[in-house]
């Protein structure tokens, strides 16, 4: 009779490991993909903050680079971001008391 209760918990712990799966693949496996693999030239749209465990700094709707760093001192909303095609590093520009963008800083992706 015991067994006959667990089967019931098998489609919900197969929905929540598939859903896990597609989270995964969509949000980290294809974002970090695009990032890589093509030219970014953008402007940092909005900023989240998931319980100060991470950020992603998103520079499209679809599209944002993550980091555990959540000190927020790297990136902020209207700084620019210049990336070139399959390339591990980008950088970032900041506007000054002028409104025009000035290098502030090279990054490294690991």
């Amino acid at each position: 009779m015991k067994a006959k209760t667990y089967y019931r918990f098998i489609p919900i712990l197969l929905g929540l490991i598939a859903f896990a799966y597609f989270y995964v693949y969509r949000i980290v496996f294809l974002n970090n993909n695009y990032f890589y693999k093509n030219n970014v030239q953008a402007k940092i749209i909005r900023v989240y903050n998931y319980e100060n465990k991470s950020l992603q700094f998103y520079y499209s709707d679809d599209y944002c680079i993550t980091t555990t760093d959540t000190k927020n001192d790297t990136l902020q909303v209207g700084d620019s971001i210049s990336k070139n095609a399959n390339a591990g590093d980008f950088n970032i520009f900041k506007k000054d008391s002028f409104g025009k963008y000035k290098f502030y800083k090279s990054y490294k992706i690991e």
